[in-house]
């Protein structure tokens, strides 16, 4: 969760530290540049002060919180304030003004993923893909579309992926004639919380393979159920939303990345293979 959204959690501080959170929240840029007791004197408040409101915030202190605050301020090149992610837009809205808010939108969520991620899990979870003789993927309703475009980008590297509920369920015949024996499952969900993911995981247990899961929800309960998750978090509700704007794109953006460190492992003979089919005319 960013900082700024943290400061806004207005029952984490005391009265005496709100001083201090209206303000970074107010004039963010001037927080930035301040040093601790420039900013106590701003805030009629002290370093000490200061330093409790780093600590509720999950931050050592005031450098490391300038830094993270910087880096989002960075992000928000169109206009200043956060775009909030459930609801973007209000009634006051102009339609004009919907492509500078949607581009915030997205280049807030791709900051975020870009500052969460975890690359060390997403090249384990490559590597789990890579040593299975054939790999489930898995998503439903939006997140089944991103599990699907991920699927055809790697057909072009010949990689072993299915998605079962499109072959008749996970012990189909056509596993068996593959001879996939070592099985690994990439599930990939927005929220990761529902009875389906229950479902798979039970199921997926029972086969014995190796479960990979990547969500937007870092409150999900079975993260600690898969063997390996890549967790970012977009900050966007799990109910009372328009629309799955920020995970879809913080997903497609960790899916890319995968797409990519799976492509390198063979980067000549991929794109041989892929300039072959291209000859070939089958894509």
């Amino acid at each position: 969760m960013s900082i700024l959204s943290q400061l806004k959690k207005e029952q984490l501080f005391t009265s005496s530290e709100m001083e201090v959170v209206n303000y970074i929240v107010s004039h963010p840029k001037t927080a930035v540049k301040a040093t601790i007791r420039e900013l106590a004197e701003l805030t009629y408040s002290s370093p000490s002060t200061i330093g409790r409101v780093c600590k509720k915030v999950g931050v050592d202190g005031f450098t490391e919180l300038k830094i993270k605050l910087a880096t989002e301020l960075d992000r928000l090149v169109v206009e200043s304030g956060t775009v909030n992610t459930s609801i973007p837009v209000g009634p006051e809205d102009k339609i004009e003004d919907f492509p500078k808010i949607f581009f915030n939108l997205h280049y807030q969520a791709l900051a975020d993923a870009y500052h969460t991620i975890n690359i060390k899990e997403l090249k384990i979870v490559a590597d789990v893909l890579c040593q299975a003789d054939c790999v489930f993927v898995l998503g439903s309703q939006q997140s089944l579309i991103l599990a699907m475009d991920f699927m055809c980008k790697s057909a072009k590297l010949g990689f072993p992926f299915f998605n079962p509920l499109m072959n008749n369920g996970f012990n189909n015949n056509l596993y068996r004639r593959r001879g996939c024996k070592k099985t690994a499952a990439l599930l990939i969900s927005q929220y990761a919380d529902g009875r389906h993911i229950d479902r798979w995981i039970k199921e997926l247990k029972g086969m014995k393979s190796r479960i990979c899961l990547i969500t937007a929800n870092p409150d999900s309960p079975n993260i600690s159920r898969v063997h390996h998750a890549v967790v970012i978090d977009s900050e966007e509700a799990v109910t009372g939303k328009i629309g799955n704007f920020a995970s879809r794109t913080a997903l497609s953006y960790v899916l890319d990345i995968l797409y990519m460190i799976l492509f390198m492992r063979d980067y000549k003979d991929n794109l041989d293979y892929m300039k072959k089919k291209a000859e070939e005319r089958e894509w």
